[in-house]
């Protein structure tokens, strides 16, 4: 545990998401102070736990009366490190204000290369907006001799905040089964919360600091199908897979986009079952030792772990 003296403080984005319910109390255990920025938080500053205060993004506003920021100055002259799990215009003005600010860890996506010339315009226009931010955050780094590690997760799984594993394993719940796309013979690389959390500490942590821009993949490559049946077996359910032609699922996803529930669905989704989408993170596994766990999901991995509820913030 580090003294008060030594003990750096990180602003935590995005603290309420899936990597942050297992960043924050790593985070503490470590000995780091931490400003815990979510949109769940009070517009004032609320939420104080030793080590540990939870901020509204607003608090990176400029208030237009008077000019100013509305977070405390004393709290942005405290902040010497960045992990960015929210929106990336919101890393980009955090490293603008917080002038001690050292390293920055930074979660983007590895959409940007499996979404890249997507027949979709939304997403095309979210990867068009993330790459431009993503281009202001590592020329201001540039500039100001900020180490960036951005990191580029696959499929992000492990307390039932995503939309990708919990959102398969709860139609599994509900209906016992699940269509797929033809084979579904798309290889992906599943990635626990839990790896990411502990990876992008040990990057803040480190002697050296690391600028590097690299996917951060799970400890398993296996088709969408056994993905999708490990799920089944982690469930306690037998597989019960209902194998469709892909032109019916696609036209089938394009009608359930339409309905509640089905936000964020769409028929790229659907096709991109038999496509591989895997990635090389030798680079990151080089140089911070990052070994993910295999994918062999179990029931607690959908739901808000016990050690991590405690530091929630209480809404």
């Amino acid at each position: 545990m580090k003294t008060p003296v030594d003990q750096h403080t990180v602003l935590l984005t995005g603290a309420s998401s899936q990597l942050g319910v297992f960043l924050i109390p790593r985070l503490l255990t470590e000995g780091f102070r931490v400003l815990a920025m979510s949109r769940n938080a009070c517009k004032a500053l609320s939420g104080k736990q030793e080590n540990l205060l939870w901020i509204h993004p607003d608090a990176l506003a400029i208030d237009a009366a008077q000019g100013q920021h509305e977070m405390p100055h004393e709290l942005f002259g405290q902040v010497d490190m960045l992990i960015s799990c929210g929106p990336l215009d919101l890393a980009v003005e955090a490293v603008r204000m917080c002038p001690r600010m050292e390293r920055a860890v930074v979660f983007s996506t590895s959409s940007v290369f499996s979404k890249a010339g997507s027949p979709d315009r939304l997403e095309n226009e979210q990867i068009a907006g993330i790459l431009a931010a993503e281009s202001k955050l590592k020329a201001h780094c540039e500039q100001h001799g900020l180490a960036l590690l951005c990191l580029r997760p696959t499929l992000i799984y492990g307390c039932g905040l995503d939309r990708n594993i919990s959102r398969l394993a709860a139609w599994i719940k509900r209906h016992g089964w699940l269509p797929l796309a033809g084979p579904a013979k798309g290889l992906r690389q599943p990635v626990h919360a839990d790896d990411l959390a502990r990876v992008a500490i040990r990057a803040l942590a480190s002697n050296n600091p690391l600028t590097l821009d690299s996917p951060a993949c799970g400890g398993s490559t296996l088709s969408y199908r056994h993905m999708v049946e490990l799920i089944f077996d982690s469930l306690d359910k037998p597989r019960r897979i209902v194998r469709l032609p892909a032109g019916i699922m696609v036209a089938l996803a394009g009608l359930l986009a339409k309905l509640p529930g089905f936000q964020g669905l769409n028929r790229e989704m659907v096709r991109r079952q038999n496509i591989d989408l895997v990635f090389d993170d030798t680079a990151l596994k080089q140089a911070l030792d990052y070994n993910p766990r295999p994918f062999r999901p179990a029931a607690g991995d959908y739901e808000i772990p016990p050690t991590s509820r405690k530091y929630r913030h209480p809404d």
